[in-house]
Formats: C-alpha cells, structure tokens, sequence
C-alpha cells in the first residue's frame, strides 16, 4: 500500500513526504492523452467554516471527467496528515500537496472507481478521517472486435453501448461519418483504399458533451479484387452462335444491375447487340442477337468497381476478356430429304447424306449450335441394360452435340444413309473404325474439320420447313 505522510518541517508548513514507491508509479496505467488545464470549481467558504476535510469530485459522483483529477482541501484550519488514494483495480495513486490541498493531476483512468481515504487534524487537536469514493467516465464500448471487414456497400458499421459525440476516422483512405439518431451506432463509409489489404485507422471521438475520449485503433479489411472468368477466353475460330459466359470468383450482390457495367463490343468498338442472363449467383451468359459477326475480335468489358460480391469485393479489371469468331457458317438438317447442307457465307458448300431418327424415336427440330465437340466418344443410352433402346457404342468418332444428348456423328455400323436409322442423333457416313464400309466417303470427318464450336444447327421437316 502506497501512502502519502504528511511532516512539518521546524523550519516551515507542511510538506508531502512519499514513499520511493508512489514517485515510480506516478499515474501509471492513466491513458497518455493531451489534456487541457482544468481545475474543480470549490464552492466559496464561510469565514468560520468548521473542520473538515472535502474533495472534488463530490463523494458518490459518477461520469467524473477524467481531465479533473482529484483534490482534497483541508478547511477550518485542518491538516492533511495521511492520504490513500486506489484506483479500480486496487493499484494504489499518488499525488502532491500544494498548500492546504492534495492534488492529483490528471488525467485519470477512464471507467474506474476510485476510493479516497484521508486523515487530519484540526487545530485543537482533534482527528478527522474520511472516505470518499467516485466513479469516472467509462468508455463505450464497441460490439463486436477491432478487426472490421468492409462490407459489399463500402462502409463499416460502429455500434457503441451508449451515446458517443463528435467521431472522426483517420487513416489511409477517405471516410464519412453518418451516425444514427440515437448516435450509438456510425455508418463508416469509406473509399480511396486498395483492395484486398488490411488498413489500419484510428477513431478520435468525444462523449456527447465533449470529453476526448482516447484513440480507438481499428483495422479495416477490403476483399481482393473480384476476378472473373471468360468461358471462351483466347478461343478463335468459333461459330457465331455460341453464348459467352462470366463465371465470378464469388457470389454477386445487386445481380440486376451488373449487366449495365458490362459492355461486349469488337475489338474497333463497336457494340455486339445481345441478352445477359443470371445462370446462379456467380454465372452470367450473354447471348449475341441474332450472332456474333463473323471473323471478328470479341471483347467483354466491365467498368470497375461497378460489380461487387457478397463479401465486398469489387472488379478493377476494365478487360474480361477475348475471343475470336470464323467465317458465317452453318449447318442445315432436312428430315424430309434426309440430307444436311453445310453453308457458308450464305452459299451451300457440301450436302451430305444423313440418317436421322427413326419414327419411334425422332431427332429434335429447331434452331440449336454446337455445344461440344469430341474426335472420339463413347455414347449410351438413357435406358439401362436389359431395358429396351439400351446401347453402349464406344469410339464413335467426331461426334458434335447440338442439343442435349443429340449430336452430328459419324456411323460405321450401317450403310443406309439417306433413310432415318437413328436414336435421334444424325448418323453421317464416315471410314473411320468403319470394317464393313472401308470405301465410306469420310464425310464425318469433313463436317468436323469445317465446323467448330458455336457453329448453328438448324432440324427442320423440309427446305420448305
């Protein structure tokens, strides 16, 4: 226990004499703050007052500025003799005396109970004790830790459990205070920062009446940039139909309005008409209307910061991505005739003989395009062994999907082109794996070379549809 002893020399008043102790600690633990003079207004005395001994803070206050400090005045011609001062964790507090009166300087502890004990006696002789104890402003407190993620609408919310005045954020970025009208929560909106780094900043605020309460550190973390990938990404030679896809790196907030920051245009400007459409939360398709134009570079283009994901990060690439589009080609099936016309630029280059779907089952009509493409495949049916239409045909070779399992491929286990003998694809002739027919005309082969993803397929009745 530290105490302060108070001695008269022979020669002079009464001076504070401290142990070796109380000096070292001082006001060790106080918050090192720049505080303004302030001194405790005392009451004007009464010629005559009696003995006493009184302290400012008034005994039993609470919310005590800690700017004031603490000073017990000896009155009535009393003198101090012993003071103990405890601070809230019990760790003892020192001061000095200035004439009649013990002081200690500011400032002190935020949110701590203080307990007073003084001594004395009065000019007759007679001891005076007493016990004083009062509360200082607490700091409020902030819900949650300091280590605060920025949110998908750049802005990071404070919430305190009481009332806060003036609060300001200082640091490596630009921020707006909007607190609310009860001022125990603040919206901190913030920008000018780079992404995907941890920012640290610091809170300088006030209670509502104005005391500087002390510096909150805080660090603020921003998501990486949001990365997304093209799904035809460095591809040439494609066909003018094929849909292009964004695939982001994290679900996307405000999805509706991510179309208007995205722009596809070729590679001299000019805009490619089209349809976005949300496939989920991270996939976007953009359909060209009618088709790509042919033999073009094919840009997708977002402006930054207009996109952002749940987590709050936001694309900085103004590139997405490229590809590049083949000449106007297409491909043409006729069930009636059962030939299939492969056309480019308008003009027919070759017609092939075909073999579509049997009247049990039938190959699909309308417009599609090439999806997927595989030199060889292996192709079963959705029928299982035992059941009827069961088949496993294994190495059937350049076989291109247009619609769901239906797909152009060459057939080496029949000659009869030219008539339906399918389960729904369009059998084409090929000499590939082909024993029985080794003279086949590979026109499989061809359709495969001349071809490429995204290239259309239209199945339609007749030339007449």
């Amino acid at each position: 226990m530290v105490r302060s002893y108070l001695t008269r020399r022979a020669d002079g008043p009464a001076v504070p004499r401290y142990s070796l102790l109380a000096l070292v600690l001082g006001l060790g633990g106080c918050a090192q703050m720049p505080w303004p003079r302030m001194e405790w207004p005392w009451p004007a005395l009464a010629s005559g007052s009696p003995p006493d001994i009184t302290m400012q803070p008034p005994a039993g206050s609470r919310e005590v500025d800690p700017r004031l400090g603490i000073t017990l005045r000896a009155q009535g011609g009393t003198r101090l003799e012993r003071v103990e001062i405890h601070d809230g964790e019990d760790k003892p507090v020192s001061g000095a005396m200035k004439g009649d009166e013990y002081v200690v300087t500011p400032p002190l502890q935020f949110g701590s109970r203080y307990r007073v004990s003084a001594a004395g006696r009065s000019a007759a002789g007679e001891p005076i004790t007493r016990e004083f104890d009062f509360t200082t402003l607490a700091v409020p407190r902030l819900d949650g830790g300091t280590l605060r993620p920025i949110g998908p609408d750049n802005a990071v919310a404070l919430s305190f459990d009481r009332a806060v005045g003036r609060l300001d954020v200082r640091g490596d970025l630009k921020a707006k205070v909007e607190p609310d009208t009860e001022r125990r929560t603040f919206r901190i909106v913030v920008d000018g920062y780079t992404k995907g780094r941890t920012i640290p900043v610091e809170v300088q605020w006030e209670t509502p009446n104005g005391v500087p309460l002390p510096p909150l550190a805080l660090q603020l973390t921003s998501a990486p940039p949001l990365n997304a990938d093209l799904s035809l990404q460095g591809q040439t030679n494609l066909g003018l139909a094929l849909p292009v896809e964004l695939r982001f790196a994290e679900p996307i907030v405000d999805r509706e309005q991510v179309p208007a920051a995205l722009r596809v245009q070729t590679a001299a400007g000019e805009p490619v008409d089209g349809r976005w459409q949300w496939l989920g939360a991270q996939r976007l398709r953009f359909t060209p209307k009618p088709q790509w134009p042919a033999t073009s570079s094919i840009e997708v283009r977002a402006e930054p910061g207009r996109i952002r994901s749940v987590k709050g990060a936001t694309n900085t690439a103004v590139l997405l991505g490229s590809f590049q589009t083949g000449a106007d080609r297409k491909i043409v099936v006729y069930l009636d005739s059962q030939r299939l016309s492969a056309i480019e630029n308008g003009q027919i280059v070759k017609t092939i003989k075909v073999s579509t779907g049997k009247p049990a089952t039938p190959t699909v009509t309308g417009s599609y395009y090439i999806y997927a493409r595989y030199p060889r495949k292996t192709m079963r049916s959705q029928a299982k062994p035992g059941e009827p239409g069961h088949y496993v045909v294994e190495n059937v070779p350049y076989a291109q999907y247009f619609h769901a399992d239906y797909a152009l491929h060459g057939a080496w286990w029949h000659n009869g082109f030219g008539r339906p003998a399918s389960h729904g694809c369009v059998n084409i002739p090929t000499r590939t794996n082909n024993r029985r027919w080794p003279k086949a005309p590979e026109e499989a082969g061809w359709l495969y070379d001349w071809a490429a993803l995204g290239v259309p397929v239209t199945v339609q009745r007749s030339a007449s549809r």
